[in-house]
């Protein structure tokens, strides 16, 4: 396993710091992105890129949100939940399905191009999804204050 330093990688690592890693590099590499977390679809934040980020909140939310996209898919027949985008006044709110017990959560600034924002974390869920184990899961939910912005 590597820990990722500068861009580099180092022996040592661990899944939740390449997952910090992955995020922080998505969050400072796309203008306009104003904070990312990963959240379990039960209102739980797992993991932030920034200390800023309002994770108990945003998971909270977040699972409501999940929660009712997927009863409008189920209920239309659409298939699996893909992704919510609730745009604002000043910026745009978007959760992006990991797998079922998992989402990518995201908020932008109102400038921000939501293509190249959607193209990024697309790529980081792809990326990301081998990291997120069960066993990462029950690691980050079972240790009080490891997850967030730890």
């Amino acid at each position: 396993m590597t820990t990722m330093v500068h861009g580099s990688a180092t022996p040592g690592s661990t899944p939740l710091q390449r997952l910090r890693w992955l995020l922080s590099d998505v969050l400072m590499s796309t203008p306009g992105l104003r904070s990312l977390a990963l959240v379990s679809t039960d209102g739980l934040p797992l993991v932030t890129a920034d200390e800023d980020c309002p994770s108990d909140q945003l998971a909270t939310l977040a699972a409501g949100l999940n929660g009712l996209s997927i009863g409008l898919s189920t209920l239309l027949e659409f298939g699996g939940l893909k992704r919510t985008v609730i745009t604002l006044d000043d910026g745009t709110l978007i959760l992006m399905s990991v797998d079922e017990t998992a989402c990518l959560t995201a908020y932008t600034s109102a400038d921000c191009d939501l293509s190249v924002a959607a193209y990024q974390l697309a790529r980081l869920v792809e990326r990301a999804g081998h990291v997120l184990t069960t066993q990462l899961r029950d690691e980050l939910r079972g240790t009080p204050g490891q997850e967030a912005h730890r």
